[in-house]
């Protein structure tokens, strides 16, 4: 009876999981994707919201174009996962830094597409038509964790939390696989 009891609690965790690993794979067969985010930065006394284009390849590189505000609109941004610089053609911007410095605000999308193709499943489910993960990345002995909402087995909507309090918000839309 124990026995059964385990071989069922295993199946119902491997169903859990089945949608987050059947997007990775085929994110990984695709080799990247491209989307929307419209993003919202929490420095604790402020604020910042801008909103970019992504084009990830699960290689770690992506290219990310700033749409919001209208003044920044079309200032391309290249990230790459060894480096996770950010470098401008021509112009700079600055949001800050998040995290005690670790994490740039404007490679928001980039962090989350790396989440979604490689980084450690710490937990999945159901919240009514919403399927959400959450990941981890690990860094400088620190923890990030990535809190992403599908529906429809796209993403919607990611957030990005540092020491239990969200930092990032990215709200997705516009995603196609490569």
């Amino acid at each position: 009876m124990l026995c059964a009891l385990l071989l069922v609690g295993c199946a119902s965790e491997e169903s859990v999981l089945e949608p987050a690993i059947e997007f990775r794979a085929a994110l990984l067969q695709a080799g990247g994707c491209s989307f929307h985010a419209r993003i919202e930065a929490d420095f604790g006394e402020s604020v910042e919201q801008f909103s970019v284009d992504c084009d990830y390849h699960t290689d770690g590189t992506a290219v990310l174009t700033l749409t919001e505000p209208e003044t920044l609109a079309g200032i391309t941004a290249s990230v790459t996962e060894r480096g996770g610089k950010v470098t401008y053609e021509g112009m700079s911007v600055d949001f800050g830094l998040l995290a005690n410095g670790n994490v740039i605000p404007a490679a928001a999308p980039a962090l989350a597409a790396l989440a979604w193709s490689g980084e450690y499943i710490a937990a999945a489910g159901w919240e009514e038509e919403v399927y959400r993960v959450t990941y981890e990345k690990d860094f400088d002995e620190e923890r990030l964790q990535i809190d992403a909402y599908f529906k429809n087995t796209l993403p919607i909507l990611a957030e990005v939390c540092y020491n239990n309090q969200r930092i990032l918000k990215l709200e997705i839309s516009e995603f196609s696989l490569h």
